[in-house]
C-alpha cells in the first residue's frame, strides 16, 4: 500500500548536465546526479534491493519519510508508525535484499534471541528488532525489520566540541565492549564489528509532526533514475503500456525488463553534520547482524572490511570469537581517535599485514616464514635489536598478478608508528570537521595496554571482551 508521493521542488537536488550522468551498465539504469552516499543502482534487480519511494506505506503501518542509510544487505528508512494513535511515533525500517531474506537470515537469529533473554549487562547496547514483516516486490520477497531510530556512527565526531569528549568516548567504548561480551556469552559472534555498525541513538522525534521532523533532519533530496536514453521509469512504462507513443522505443528498450525493478529515484540519507546534537544521545547501539553466526557453526568467511580483519582471517580465513576481539580493538581505537588503526592504500591483505607488523612486530610461525607468502617482499627474515621488523628498502612489484594491475607497491619503508603508543600518540582527528585534539600522555600507555591484550597475534592469547571490561583504561 502506498500513499501519494510528495512532489515538491525543494526536495529534489539540482540536476547536472547530461555528460555528468552516472551510468550503471549492469541493468541499464542511470542516475542523473552524483552517486556518493547512495546504494548501488545496479543492485535493483531480482534478488536485490526493493524499490522504495517517499510516502510509501509498508506493512500497512509504516510511512516512509526519509532515508537513514544502506548496506550490502538492505536499505534503512525513517518511517512514521501509523499504528500509534495517541501520538506520533517514528521508527527505522530495514528492508533486506530478497536474496538475504530467507529462513537462514542471520537477523532472524537476533530477533528470536531478543525474546529469550532478560535484562543483563550489555543488553541495552544491542539494537534488537522491535518487530518484523515481509513484503513482496518486483525483485522478490523482502524481510523488513522495525528498529528504534538511530543516528550517526560513533566515530563520526558528532560530539567533538563537547567539554567531556574523552569521558563520552570511553563510556561508549565500555558499552560496545559490554555488548560484545554479551553476544559471546550467548554463543554468537557479530562477524562485522566496526564503527560503521555502531550508532548513536536519536531522541526527541516522537510526538512531532512529519514536517517538524524534516525541519530537524533536513528534507530528503532525490537523485532521479533514468534509462540509457534518458527516459524516466514512468515514461518507459507509459510507452510500453500504450498510454504514450512518443518517443518511440527501440527493440532493446522494449526488451528491457529492469526499469520496473528500480525506483523512480534514489534518496540521499540524512546528513547528521547538519542535525542539532540535542537530538543525538551520547550512548551507542550495535546494529547490523547480517554477518552474525553461532560460535559452534562458523562460516568459511565473513564480509568484514580489511582494516578490521584479524591476521588469522587474512591468512587462514578462520573466523570466531578471536577475530571478533581483534575487530573490537580496532573499533575501540577508531572510536577514541577518529582514525583507523590499520590502513592500506590499495586495500589489500598484504598491505594490512605489513601495517600490523610495523606496529605489533613479527608474526608467529608458521605465518612469518611460510603462510604469508608475500612477507619477504615487505620485511627481512630477522628483527632488529628491539624486536621490531626490518623493512626491505627496495622497489617491489606487487605479489599479485601484474598483468591485471598498472602500479607497483613499494615495500614498507621506515614507518611513522612502530608501536601502539606511537599510533595513539597521533591524537584525535576527525576529518569531517578538520578537528584535532591531543590525547593525554598518561592515557596513552594504558590504552595501548588494553589494545595490545586484544591484538595478540596468537588468537588464543587475546583477552575476552568480559575481561577487557575490567581494564584500567575504562576507569581513568
Amino acid at each position: 500500500m502506498t500513499s501519494p508521493d510528495p512532489q515538491d521542488d525543494s526536495s529534489v537536488a539540482p540536476e547536472t548536465a547530461d555528460e555528468d550522468m552516472v551510468e550503471w551498465v549492469d541493468n541499464g539504469l542511470r542516475l542523473r546526479l552524483a552517486p556518493f552516499g547512495l546504494e548501488e543502482l545496479q543492485e535493483y534487480v531480482p534478488g536485490g534491493y526493493h524499490p522504495v519511494h517517499l510516502g510509501d506505506v509498508l506493512g500497512d503501518a509504516y510511512r516512509i519519510i526519509h532515508k537513514l542509510g544502506h548496506g550490502g544487505f538492505g536499505t534503512v528508512w525513517l518511517a512514521r508508525d501509523l499504528s500509534a494513535k495517541e501520538t506520533t511515533k517514528y521508527v527505522a525500517l530495514k528492508i533486506l535484499v530478497a536474496d538475504a531474506s530467507g529462513d537462514d537470515c542471520p537477523e532472524l537469529l537476533m530477533d528470536r534471541l531478543a525474546g529469550q533473554i532478560g535484562k543483563v549487562e550489555g543488553l541495552g547496547d544491542l539494537c534488537f528488532p522491535l518487530s518484523r514483516f515481509k513484503i513482496e516486490g518486483p525483485n522478490g520477497s523482502h524481510l523488513c525489520f522495525v528498529y528504534p531510530v538511530l543516528g550517526p556512527r560513533v566515530s563520526y565526531g558528532v560530539f567533538r566540541d563537547s567539554d567531556d569528549l574523552e569521558e563520552i568516548l570511553r563510556r561508549v567504548c565500555y558499552g560496545v565492549t559490554a555488548a560484545m561480551a554479551l553476544l559471546h556469552h550467548l554463543g554468537i559472534c557479530h562477524g562485522d564489528f566496526r564503527p560503521h555498525n555502531i550508532l548513536h541513538p536519536v531522541t526527541g522525534l516522537d510526538g512531532l509532526s512529519e514536517e517538524e521532523v524534516l525541519d530537524i533532519l533536513g528534507k530528503p533530496r532525490r537523485n532521479p533514475v533514468f534509462n540509457a536514453n534518458g527516459l524516466s521509469r514512468e515514461e518507459v512504462l507509459n510507452i510500453l503500456s500504450g498510454r504514450s507513443r512518443t518517443p518511440v522505443l527501440d527493440a532493446n528498450e522494449k526488451e528491457n525488463t529492469t526499469m520496473h525493478t528500480g525506483p523512480r529515484y534514489l534518496v540521499y540519507p540524512v546528513g547528521w553534520d547538519d542535525v542539532d546534537i540535542a537530538y543525538i544521545l551520547k550512548t551507542a547501539k550495535i546494529i547490523d547482524f547480517g554477518e552474525c553466526f553461532d560460535i559452534a557453526k562458523p562460516p568459511e568467511n565473513v564480509g568484514t572490511p580489511g582494516c578490521y580483519r584479524a591476521p588469522e582471517l587474512l591468512l587462514e580465513r578462520k573466523v570466531g570469537i578471536p577475530s571478533d576481539l581483534w575487530a573490537l580493538a580496532c573499533t575501540l581505537f577508531e572510536i577514541r581517535t577518529g582514525r583507523k588503526l590499520f590502513e592500506a592504500f590499495f586495500d589489500e591483505d598484504d598491505d594490512y599485514l605489513g601495517d600490523m607488523c610495523d606496529v605489533l612486530g613479527r608474526l608467529p610461525e608458521p605465518w612469518w616464514s611460510t603462510t604469508w607468502e608475500a612477507r619477504r617482499q615487505f620485511f627481512k627474515d630477522e628483527t632488529d635489536e628491539h624486536g621490531r621488523v626490518v623493512s626491505v628498502h627496495e622497489l617491489k612489484t606487487s605479489v599479485h598478478d601484474d598483468s591485471k594491475r598498472d602500479y607497483v607497491v613499494i615495500s614498507s619503508g621506515p614507518p611513522e608508528a612502530r608501536s601502539l603508543v606511537d599510533k595513539i600518540g597521533h591524537g584525535m582527528m576527525y576529518m569531517e570537521g578538520s578537528f584535532y585534539k591531543d590525547i593525554a600522555d598518561e592515557e596513552k600507555p594504558v590504552f595501548a595496554d588494553l589494545l595490545g591484550k586484544l591484538l595478540a597475534f596468537t588468537p588464543e592469547n587475546r583477552i575476552s571482551a568480559q575481561a577487557a571490561l575490567e581494564h584500567e583504561w575504562f576507569r581513568i
